[in-house]
């Protein structure tokens, strides 16, 4: 009896090197294909990617510190990739952003870059993804235009959940699959995908709506927090958008200044809670979360989470002072499928 021949499954860990050259292994060996950038941490980096190679797809999942990628022309000129990546999140916060779409990121959620076109994503909390690349060609056929997906993320409907499941499994099981069997998957993977696609409401044909407008603005501000300059109008000005624009889109809730403060807030809140284990100390935080008042950022913080910086660094991590409020609707439960190596 012949011998099934599995596809090939490769391993990548930063645990190969020295500590201190975690960081320059992973951009170096690991993802040359962009420019990243190592968010500060008193944690060292360490990061570990599985990945499974067929002519179908590629199945990678990986698991990493918190980085910041982002692919320019001239990565895409270098190695010639045009391939869709589809990726879902298991872990950890981030964002993509591509052309004139973005979306913020969150565990569950299932998301997509066209890797022949200049984008950005990441995670300042350190992520788990699964993600599956296919060829551009194979999602036009069997998805659709890869125009109306890249840079944003799926909205939440039953079919969702059931593609989410089917991905899981598929990296957990991919290493025993045949070429022919990974073929099938993927091509079920597409399949569903497709119908999740088409049973939503397509993109506007003209203008960005407001609701794409904001979403974008938000993906873009994650990536601006550290810099004290960053307002509304540099955001305005990094989207090409007139000021009127920007204002109106975020009309009738809480403003731009104000969603641009509570996110430095919310980052800030999040790394005081890890402070005991990573070493810093709140003012380096606030430094990294772009304030440079230390009396106005703690009477922010007060009024946003009704304690002061010092009293939740106190309290060490765990304990109830810690929890986001209410309006902070992040959901940071771990997907239940373990890593396959």
């Amino acid at each position: 009896m012949r011998v099934k021949d599995n596809i090939p499954v490769f391993v990548q860990s930063t645990d190969v090197v020295d500590q201190k050259s975690a960081f320059d292994y992973w951009c170096d060996t690991v993802m040359p294909a962009g420019d990243i950038k190592r968010y500060e941490s008193a944690v060292p980096f360490s990061a570990s990617r599985m990945i499974a190679v067929s002519s179908h797809g590629t199945i990678m999942r990986t698991v990493s510190g918190p980085i910041d990628v982002e692919r320019a022309a001239r990565h895409i000129r270098r190695d010639g990739s045009d391939e869709m990546s589809i990726m879902l999140i298991g872990a950890g916060r981030g964002y993509v952003e591509q052309g004139n779409n973005g979306a913020l990121l969150q565990v569950g959620d299932l998301a997509f870059r066209a890797m022949g076109q200049p984008g950005a994503a990441g995670s300042r909390d350190g992520y788990e993804e699964i993600r599956l690349m296919v060829p551009r060609a194979a999602f036009l056929e069997q998805v659709g235009n890869p125009q109306d997906v890249s840079g944003r993320k799926l909205g939440d409907t039953p079919l969702k959940g059931l593609l989410n499941a089917y991905l899981g499994a598929l990296a957990t099981s991919v290493s025993d699959m045949s070429e022919a069997e990974t073929g099938i998957a993927v091509e079920g993977v597409l399949h569903l995908l497709h119908g999740v696609i088409h049973g939503q409401s397509g993109p506007d044909d003209g203008e960005l709506s407001a609701e794409a407008l904001r979403s974008l603005a938000r993906a873009h501000i994650q990536r601006r927090l550290h810099d004290p300059e960053f307002g509304p109008n540099a955001l305005a000005a990094a989207l090409q958008i007139s000021r009127s624009r920007l204002y109106a889109a975020f009309a009738g809730g809480q403003g731009i200044a104000a969603t641009i403060r509570d996110a430095r807030l919310d980052r800030a809140h999040d790394r005081i809670v890890m402070m005991h284990s990573t070493g810093a100390r709140i003012g380096s935080i606030m430094v990294s979360c772009g304030f440079t008042d230390a009396a106005a950022f703690s009477r922010a913080f007060r009024q946003r989470f009704g304690f002061a910086p010092r009293d939740l660094a106190a309290q060490g991590a765990g304990s109830s002072i810690g929890s986001p409020g209410a309006d902070r609707p992040e959901d940071l439960r771990r997907l239940s499928f373990p890593l396959s190596a």
